[in-house]
């Protein structure tokens, strides 16, 4: 490989509204994963305090400009939970002393917004609970929302994620909400879940919880429910959003809502991080992935649903999780999750999903290794012609990896091509137009290297070692970061 002094990745503004919520970092800072607790302790000082396990403000350094800062449940009920305060979207004067403003919401949320942009990132966002308040003592329901929105753009707000609430399955109000939002707040995304009737009208629909777990197949599962639902409607943005999977967002064009932080390890407590378990992938130690991520959304950023352009394999891959005979407390906090059901110490969980997922282009082909395994896989092209790929992990019984596969594409005229995984090899098919030359890059660094000498070119095709992918695709990140391979290649055309 030869270091060229070409960067292939724009110095530009993630134009995506990805974001960076702080729910799991809310429950790490409890120690017990009990929502009263996570919902008390979101403040001013959980975000700005200078000790661990707060200053979340201060995460994502490199990646902050290009994430939207999201306080997630709570941000707008005292520190009492006094539950007749959702819905009223105050920011709670207790909560943020400093940024507060006596009877004047719109310029107390301006303030919190100033400080987290003068940070550096993208700009606030809060969670949305679906419900009137009683203490903004508005009766008429459009007026009531008509007020947060235009408060929500004095205050420079960038994103609602709305939530669970009274109104959380009206299909109507959601609908009306983010009309309401166009208007009164131009500035503002609003996403939605819950409900798919929705998605076609809606700025961002998300896809919603998963235990960590079973993340890659219980997410790739409900985006084949989103994806197929219909085409996007006129003058709507339609995206969706597939929370903490960085890398599946990155190349299947979707947004992403992250929430893994960079405290590694237990709970201050000392017990196990239920969210992010060390016994499986350990996203807290895959912080890199986020950087690769929202840095390709600045090449090729989410696009819209549109069924018609949208491939699922018929092929379904199953994975499993043992719950151990010994269970730590982690597990037993998950034997009662309702996405799991119940389970007793000893049980096996079984969770099943399509193979693949391509959205305007074929399903990539993909040989099983030795042992007949294959990885999850997404793949996409751009609306602007960049084409992405990925390989995702399985699960089974207590063991998480990708395996190493032979995955061919078909990229066709593409020139920009970001690939993300593990491979044995990667085939590239192109349009039968002559290469002579292919540039890579780590996503998370600088600056790019030629490796035409170290892949096969041939008449439509660029063969790429899986080895050559993990040596470049990693070589930004430090020994002890554990992501997964991302990289950006150019492919050269000969003139």
């Amino acid at each position: 490989m030869k270091y060229t002094s070409c960067n292939l990745i724009p110095d530009t503004v993630n134009p995506s509204p990805d974001y960076y919520c702080t729910w799991q970092t809310q429950l790490y800072a409890t120690s017990d994963g009990k929502p009263e607790g996570q919902r008390a302790i979101l403040g001013e000082h959980a975000l700005f305090g200078g000790e661990k396990p707060f200053g979340w403000a201060y995460f994502y350094p490199e990646a902050r400009r290009d994430l939207i800062f999201v306080m997630d449940d709570s941000w707008d009920v005292p520190p009492d939970n006094d539950r007749s305060w959702y819905g009223s979207l105050l920011l709670n004067g207790e909560k943020f002393p400093e940024a507060a403003v006596s009877g004047d919401n719109g310029r107390s949320l301006r303030r919190l917004s100033d400080r987290i942009r003068s940070i550096g990132w993208k700009g606030l966002g809060g969670w949305v609970c679906a419900q009137e308040s009683k203490h903004r003592e508005i009766s008429d329901r459009e007026a009531y929302w008509t007020q947060c929105l235009q408060e929500a753009n004095i205050g420079a707000l960038l994103y609602w994620k709305v939530d669970w609430g009274r109104r959380c399955l009206d299909a109507d109000f959601r609908r009306r909400l983010t009309e309401l939002g166009r208007i009164h707040a131009p500035r503002l995304t609003v996403e939605h879940a819950k409900i798919h009737e929705v998605l076609t009208c809606s700025d961002v629909f998300r896809t919603y919880d998963v235990p960590a777990i079973f993340s890659i197949p219980m997410t790739m599962e409900k985006l084949k429910q989103a994806l197929l639902i219909g085409v996007t409607e006129s003058g709507c943005v339609g995206l969706v959003n597939c929370e903490d999977e960085a890398y599946m967002a990155a190349a299947g064009g979707f947004a992403m809502g992250i929430m893994r932080h960079p405290f590694r390890g237990p709970l201050p407590n000392g017990r196990a991080d239920m969210s992010f378990p060390s016994v499986h992938r350990d996203l807290k130690t895959k912080m890199c992935e986020v950087l690769r991520a929202v840095r390709w959304h600045r090449i090729a950023p989410a696009f819209a649903v549109d069924c018609r352009y949208t491939r699922v394999s018929a092929l379904a891959l199953t994975d499993t999780w043992r719950f151990d005979d010994r269970a730590s407390e982690m597990e037993e906090w998950w034997f009662s999750m309702p996405l799991i059901g119940e389970k007793l110490v000893g049980d096996t969980v079984t969770v099943t999903a399509p193979a693949a997922i391509a959205r305007n282009c074929g399903l990539p082909c993909v040989e099983a290794d030795g042992e007949g395994e294959m990885p999850y896989v997404i793949a996409s092209r751009n609306p602007n012609g960049a084409f992405s790929v990925a390989t995702l992990g399985r699960t089974r019984e207590r063991r998480y990896w990708i395996p190493r596969c032979r995955v061919s594409a078909e990229i066709g005229d593409a020139v920009t091509v970001s690939v993300f995984g593990e491979y044995a090899e990667l085939i590239l098919r192109t349009d039968g137009n002559a290469v002579s030359g292919v540039l890579a890059q780590d996503l998370a660094s600088e600056r790019a290297v030629d490796i035409t000498e170290e892949v096969r070119i041939e008449k439509d095709s660029i063969v790429i070692p899986g080895a050559l992918i993990r040596a470049v695709g990693t070589s930004a990140q430090s020994a002890e970061d554990t992501s997964e391979p991302g990289l950006v290649l150019r492919i050269v055309r000969a003139s």
